[in-house]
C-alpha cells in the first residue's frame, strides 16, 4: 500500500489547536497513513503532555476521531499519582480521558506520590 509509511525510532509531535499545546510521542516503530494521518506507534511508546507521562506498548492515534488510545502495559504518571491500567483513551479536543481494564474483574491500580 503506497499510502502507508513504516517508521523506526519515531518521534512525533501532535499540536493541539486550542491552547497551542503539544503532545510528544516516542516509540521504536510506527505505521503512518499519508491519507488519513492516522498513526500506529508500537514498542516502547512514551507520551508526554504537560506534566503527564504515559508509557505502553501500543498507541493508535486517529486524526479523524481526535483520539489517542494507548494500550498494553500502560503506566500513567503525573506529579500526584502513578496509575497502571490496560487502556488509556484521550480525546485530543476535549481532553476527556478514559482509563480502564479489559476484564471488568480487574481494577486500575493507583498509587499516590504524596
Amino acid at each position: 500500500d503506497t499510502d502507508i509509511i513504516y517508521l523506526k525510532n519515531v518521534k512525533a509531535f501532535i499540536k493541539l489547536i486550542e491552547k497551542n499545546e503539544k503532545i510528544t510521542v516516542i516509540s521504536d516503530f510506527g505505521k503512518y497513513n499519508t491519507i488519513t494521518y492516522d498513526t500506529i506507534f508500537s514498542q516502547n511508546v512514551n507520551i508526554e503532555y504537560l506534566d503527564n507521562k504515559i508509557t505502553g506498548d501500543y498507541l493508535d492515534f486517529s486524526m479523524i476521531k481526535n483520539l489517542l488510545i494507548i494500550s498494553k502495559n500502560v503506566v500513567y504518571t503525573n506529579p500526584n499519582n502513578i496509575l497502571k491500567a490496560d487502556v488509556v483513551e484521550l480525546d485530543t479536543i476535549t481532553k476527556d480521558t478514559k482509563i480502564f481494564m479489559y476484564d471488568s474483574k480487574d481494577q486500575v491500580n493507583v498509587e499516590s506520590r504524596n
